[in-house]
């Protein structure tokens, strides 16, 4: 199971940045393109959106695999170890809801998708997926830990 995670955790690592790496290469040509007044990229804009949005959701779900958003840790660390945890499990419980509801209205977002991007032809859905399937990564990771959390007999954990 480690073994998978460690693979999962590389798979959103690299999403982002290959992402990243695309838009600063794109970027690049097309600042050299129009300052040499060469031809434009009319397909710049739906690349960029694509690869924008990809970047954006993977990312998020690979902070939270990592526990790397912002956190403000004051009033748990003020807690007792008891109440402490409540307050984590409540926190993870108002995330996951969070998530779901993304990931649903994501989902849908995606399934009704129907437009093309004027230029390329891609479907906009391609973009839309990155809600849903970083939801679902996140969602997995939100429920090990809650699962994590209502194991620990030890409240001070």
């Amino acid at each position: 199971m480690r073994r998978l995670d460690h693979i999962i955790g590389q798979v959103l690592r690299a999403v982002p940045i290959a992402c990243l790496a695309a838009l600063f290469v794109l970027l690049f040509v097309n600042v050299v393109a129009r300052t040499f007044q060469l031809a434009g990229f009319a397909w710049f804009d739906e690349i960029v959106q694509g690869l924008f949005a990809w970047m954006v959701f993977v990312g998020a779900a690979a902070l939270w695999r990592e526990k790397g958003h912002f956190q403000v840790l004051w009033l748990e660390d003020t807690l007792s170890p008891a109440p402490a945890r409540a307050l984590r499990i409540l926190i993870t419980l108002l995330g996951l809801c969070f998530i779901c509801v993304m990931s649903w209205h994501g989902a849908l977002l995606a399934q009704k998708a129907r437009a093309l991007t004027p230029i390329l032809g891609l479907p906009t859905s391609l973009f839309y997926a990155a809600i849903p399937i970083s939801g679902a990564v996140m969602i997995v990771y939100s429920l090990a830990d809650l699962f994590r959390l209502l194991r620990r007999k030890d409240p001070s954990q």
